[in-house]
């Protein structure tokens, strides 16, 4: 049953339990009244949830940004990575106070997983509580880290099982294909405890050649159902199989290189990655914040990229949180297939700033900073399974960088050696409005045209041209005009796709046109022909036709 009449009050950190002036009644677990506090405390009451034999687990999700929790006057322990639930089992009493202190973040990117803009006061809270009755022997984790050699690939299934009696039993643990009949994989654990004992023990399932996951437009979204079972308590988790590997040339998937049209987003939700769709883009970066797990479904279904933003502190690094943090998200969502990597992000890089048309900012990151070697450090202590990226944070530069009514658009362009942070080109266009819009739509295809292998875009939340205007600059097959030489111009078809892109480009520039037939192999940018552009010609447009699917690209002169 989900908890959900609580009292409130803002307290005093301390030690122990939290003492409180004045309760207050209140309907939501975040609170607004208590946005900015340092330290609030919530409490509740419930009765025994259980009908029969048994005992009861309770569930504390997005307990932000800092937790100390109490059942019954006795402390069960902190929690401080709101993106994993708070879960213990107990033996409830035929009435019961929960009592949770939570602390306000230390830094603006300690609350992840609790998305907000950056300028918003944070309200130290809870998402969801819940107590449910569950079995003497339940099993409260299943992570899954896959593994691969020569006799094949597997899973390894690491299972938490929290015994409320002696237990000397076996783990059942299988793995199917989704929409398939029949087990892809069989074993068993054995699993040995005491009464009251937590235990965590480790089972194996190969597959040989296993269907793989592919990101959209590249193949099928394969997926998995890993299960674990003991007596009636069971868990499940869902994966797919897939390798990824990053380089100079971009990230690769399955051995295939997948061009990255990148759309960020500071509050992700699933919709997020319908909105990417929406605007061709091939991957999602959650800004600061770790997504909720509907996202990483939608993004496993959907084939779309996921690169996960590591929560540091910007005013100086500790290597150890993220080595820890990181393990967290790997052990929480490292089993989605989508997941391309992880960022940690480098907000004290120094930048050149250059005005351009008065309005926008071409910046490149210069590197070489005690911050960056900070952060390569961090980056290092990573899981090895997915690259780690070193890139510079929206908050760097300009202040017009930082702000929510400004477009933030970068082109990566990194080296062999993932850590290394490689160049930056970065365009902040300030505005909302259809103008800014257009604006942007040039500097991304301006970054699409230099071959920039990871290309993103981070639209003004209250933009609402944002999807059109990436769109049309993510088109995965799309005409550029190549100016680069004094006195020639040449049409560039830039391919995405894994297939060959044939079909006719049409152009017009003023008073003249013509035709070109386009036949550009997968993955790659070719100069498909010269062109005569009159002097006087203010614009020129461009109509790419490819199996009866048409793009226009303008480009003012």
């Amino acid at each position: 049953m989900e908890l959900r009449e609580w009292e409130a009050a803002v307290v005093d950190p301390a030690e122990g339990p939290p003492v409180a002036d004045e309760w207050v009644a209140i309907d939501s677990l975040r609170p607004s009244r208590f946005a900015g506090e340092h330290a609030v405390a919530y409490r509740t009451t419930f009765a025994d949830p259980r009908e029969g034999a048994g005992r009861a687990l309770l569930e504390l999700h997005g307990l932000s940004p800092r937790g100390r929790v109490w059942l019954n006057g006795e402390f069960l322990g902190t929690h401080d990575t709101p993106f994993t639930p708070f879960r213990t089992v107990f033996d409830p009493a035929s009435g019961n106070e929960l009592l949770v202190e939570c602390r306000a973040p230390e830094n603006r990117l300690d609350d992840a997983g609790v998305a907000s803009p950056a300028d918003e006061p944070t309200v130290p809270g809870i998402r969801r509580a819940s107590v449910e009755p569950t079995p003497e022997n339940t099993i409260t984790d299943l992570t899954i880290r896959h593994y691969a050699t020569d006799d094949g690939t597997g899973i390894n299934a690491i299972v938490t099982v929290d015994a409320g009696t002696d237990l000397r039993d076996r783990i059942t643990l299988s793995l199917r294909r989704a929409g398939a009949d029949g087990m892809s994989a069989l074993s068993r654990v054995g699993v040995t405890a005491d009464a009251g004992e937590r235990v965590t023990v480790r089972g194996q399932l190969t597959v040989r050649d296993p269907d793989r996951w592919w990101p959209r437009g590249f193949g099928a979204q394969n997926r998995y159902t890993v299960h674990a079972a003991l007596g009636e308590s069971e868990r499940t988790a869902r994966t797919g199989f897939r390798t990824v590997e990053s380089s100079s040339q971009g990230i690769s998937v399955n051995g295939t290189r997948v061009p990255v049209r990148g759309w960020c987003s500071r509050s992700p939700t699933a919709g997020t990655v319908e909105r990417a769709l929406a605007a061709n883009a091939t991957l999602v970066r959650p800004v600061g914040a770790v997504p909720p797990p509907a996202f990483y479904d939608a993004a496993d279904e959907a084939g779309l990229l996921v690169l996960q933003d590591v929560p540091l502190d910007p005013g100086g690094f500790d290597v150890e949180r993220p080595r820890r943090v990181a393990r967290t998200l790997g052990g929480t969502y490292g089993h989605h297939p989508s997941l391309a990597g992880f960022v940690v992000r480098d907000d004290a890089a120094s930048f050149e700033s250059v005005t351009d048309e008065g309005d926008r900012y071409a910046l490149r990151a210069t590197g070489g900073s005690d911050s960056a070697a900070t952060a390569s450090a961090a980056a290092a202590a990573l899981p090895d399974d997915v690259p780690a990226f070193v890139l510079p944070g929206f908050g760097a530069g300009p202040d017009e960088a930082a702000t929510t009514d400004a477009w933030v658009l970068d082109g990566y362009a990194g080296s062999d050696d993932p850590l290394d942070a490689g160049s930056h080109t970065r365009y902040v266009v300030p505005g909302t409005d259809r103008d800014a819009a257009a604006r942007a739509r040039r500097a991304l295809e301006s970054l699409r045209k230099s071959g920039r292998p990871i290309v993103t875009a981070f639209p003004p939340v209250a933009s609402e041209h944002a999807i059109d205007a990436v769109e049309t600059a993510f088109a995965p097959v799309k005409a550029f005009l190549d100016e680069s030489t004094p006195g020639e111009t040449h049409l560039v078809v830039v391919n995405d796709t894994p297939e060959p892109a044939a079909g006719d480009l049409v152009w017009t520039a003023g008073d003249a046109d013509g035709t070109l037939s386009v036949d550009v192999a997968p993955l790659s940018r070719d100069t498909v022909g010269e062109i005569d552009v009159p002097i006087e010609a203010r614009r020129v447009e461009l109509s790419l036709s490819i199996d009866g699917h048409e793009t226009t690209t303008t480009v003012e002169r």
